[in-house]
């Protein structure tokens, strides 16, 4: 790929991750697969000559494993045509860029990080996030820019240009070898350490196959009575939860898993992001 880097293959492993992810996305999406490919470099260049009133940028802050600000840049058109699909709306090039089209193609880019929040789990040793900063320029000169395509069967391709600041390009080149630790003089476990497991309440296994009621929280708000009784078609309820916070999975009364909230073919589902232990999970359903 064209990168400030091309040997880091890690940096490479690192694009493809939002590659695929995006492309998992757009296909929930727009319900036809899209191909991931590296934009030609001549293309990548036209992209990034473009002047400000016809790109959009968007950035994130990686936090966890990764540190560093991620950010992508996307012609206008670009950007409506993703708006575009969200929306369920038809394809149109010359459609000018409204309001619900920045909201919508910024929700869209917040789905690509969820996606790729869990695919480069595995690739950082650890658990990532991306926190959305806005749709605004990297602050920092890019350490890195990477062309990126999708392609989709009868549609227009869509291209954007990953930059990543010399501090996320940091935390994703490879740590310099080092001399192994002496293996440590550790005592042997005997059969009953080393097979020892924690018991769980046989009763609990009946209860394996009860369907419980599941539901999404995105928030909450205490409200007068009076409020109540003046709410009306058109009244908007401000809840006490940003809206880049995740939402979170109800069974009952309790939290089980948090996540970001998805679009799969018109329906909204939740891509799930942190959750607690099975037997946490249990242990909270039991009080």
């Amino acid at each position: 790929m064209s990168t400030a880097n091309p040997e880091d293959l890690k940096l490479q492993e690192y694009m493809r991750a939002w590659g695929a992810s995006i492309s998992r996305i757009l296909h929930d999406v727009a319900g036809t697969p899209h191909a991931f490919a590296e934009l030609p470099a001549e293309a990548t260049r036209a992209l990034l000559a473009l002047p400000a009133a016809d790109r959009v940028s968007v950035q994130f802050e990686a936090t966890k494993r990764l540190t560093g600000l991620q950010g992508f840049l996307v012609s206008r058109k670009d950007a409506v045509r993703l708006a575009q699909l969200l929306l369920g709306e038809p394809e149109n090039e010359n459609a000018e860029m409204k309001d619900v089209h920045r909201d919508a193609a910024g929700e869209l880019f917040r789905q690509f990080a969820g996606a790729a929040t869990s695919a480069l789990q595995e690739l950082a040793g650890g658990e990532v996030s991306f926190r959305w900063v806005g749709m605004e320029p990297l602050k920092d000169e890019p350490a890195a820019q990477i062309g990126m395509q999708w392609t989709c069967a009868g549609k227009t391709p869509l291209s954007m240009v990953a930059q990543i600041n010399p501090a996320l390009l940091a935390a994703l080149s490879p740590p310099a070898a080092s001399a192994p630790a002496p293996p440590l003089d550790l005592p042997t476990p005997t059969r009953s350490q080393a097979y020892a497991s924690p018991v769980r309440d046989p009763k609990l296994d009946l209860l394996m196959d009860v369907e419980l009621e599941v539901a999404l929280r995105f928030g909450e708000r205490q409200m007068a009575l009076r409020e109540i009784l003046d709410l009306s078609a058109g009244s908007v309820v401000e809840l006490d939860q940003n809206v880049q916070d995740p939402v979170e999975l109800m069974v009952g009364e309790k939290v089980v898993a948090r996540g970001q909230v998805v679009v799969v073919d018109g329906n909204y589902g939740l891509r799930v992001t942190e959750i607690i232990s099975p037997m946490e999970r249990i242990e909270s359903l039991k009080s």
